[in-house]
């Protein structure tokens, strides 16, 4: 689709701790956005954050965006940004003036998530739990990729409100004797587990390690995506346990999240892992787990949740924080 004539264009970033992608978008929140000139660059193949985004402009065919929103895996506070995951820095301010543009604001990457959910096609959503939203209610946005982030939605006159929240870094609530073990084993490598140490594709190797440490098996050096491929292969392997496992935890903290917000809303998960998974997820402990948890189990079990399909939720989410300022 060809964006309207006229139509502003924003630059619109999505900073991980593995990879950097980057669109053009056209429009605005009121008439919706149009993405352009996608690309994913990989962290490690740039020196700075500066470099990927001159060489993402460079490929664009000279079209300039006039402003810019760049959503970070990081806690973003005025100043300098050091994304968590990474070793990249990013200073706003110096940055626009390099890129020639007239603005550029730093978000967090689950803000922008947020924003971005309900910006997306209904044919790049899966619906987990119809339930009944209330529509006076905040919406929860939470999922895992390299780390697990939380971004939360306040309905406001004419729209949105953005709230960004470090709430992957909440404490591991562990419920079976299984959980127990694998929370034990990270406990003594990390000290603290939080649920990223559970829910992120690293949360997926510390499982894996913890099961195999557990059982008596020489762990075999699983990656992330190996871990997901081997469970989709075969659902009754230990790769298959660990996911199952992970969805169930994955469950627990959606229930918790949503009745720590009070998101009758509506939960949306994102990130990159679960679409890959997504009929594992839906054969899981995943929604059980989500609603058990005594007298708030009909509150939890009223709330919709949706899964993300595709990755264009956070740089729809930044074009629209880039339009508003952030805000």
């Amino acid at each position: 689709m060809k964006p309207a004539r006229g139509a502003a264009t924003y630059l619109a970033a999505d900073i991980g701790g593995t990879n950097a992608r980057f669109a053009l978008a056209h429009g605005s929140c009121e008439a919706g956005f149009t993405l352009s000139h996608v690309r994913r660059f990989r962290n490690e193949d740039f020196e700075d954050l500066r470099d990927a985004a001159l060489a993402f402009l460079e490929s664009c065919g000279g079209e300039r965006p006039q402003r810019a929103c760049f959503a970070i895996a990081a806690p973003v506070t005025p100043g300098k940004v050091r994304l968590t995951n990474a070793t990249w820095k990013l200073d706003p301010e110096a940055l626009a003036r390099e890129l020639g543009l007239e603005r550029l604001v730093a978000v967090n990457d689950f803000a922008a998530q947020a924003r971005g959910a309900p910006l997306c096609p209904a044919d790049q959503i899966a619906v987990l739990n119809a339930g009944q939203a209330a529509p006076d209610a905040p919406v929860a946005v939470l999922g895992p990729g390299t780390g697990l982030g939380l971004g939360l939605l306040a309905p406001v006159p004419g729209g949105w409100r953005v709230i960004a929240t470090e709430g992957g870094h909440a404490g591991f609530a562990p419920r079976t004797a299984e959980e127990i073990a694998v929370g034990e084993y990270i406990a003594r490598e990390h000290g603290f587990v939080s649920w990223e140490r559970i829910l992120s594709g690293r949360g997926l190797v510390n499982i894996h390690r913890a099961l195999c440490a557990i059982e008596g098996r020489v762990w075999p050096g699983a990656r992330p995506e190996e871990i997901t491929a081997g469970a989709m292969a075969d659902p009754a392997s230990l790769e298959g346990r660990v996911v199952m496992l992970f969805c169930a935890c994955l469950g627990a903290y959606t229930g918790d999240v949503c009745v720590i917000t009070g998101a009758r809303g509506g939960a949306y998960l994102a990130g990159g892992i679960l679409p890959r998974i997504r009929p594992l997820l839906e054969a899981s402990a995943f929604d059980a787990r989500r609603v058990r948890r005594g007298p708030m189990t009909r509150y939890v079990e009223a709330i919709p949740v949706r899964l993300i399909l595709s990755d264009a939720a956070a740089l729809l989410g930044a074009a629209a924080l880039a339009e508003t300022e952030g805000v």
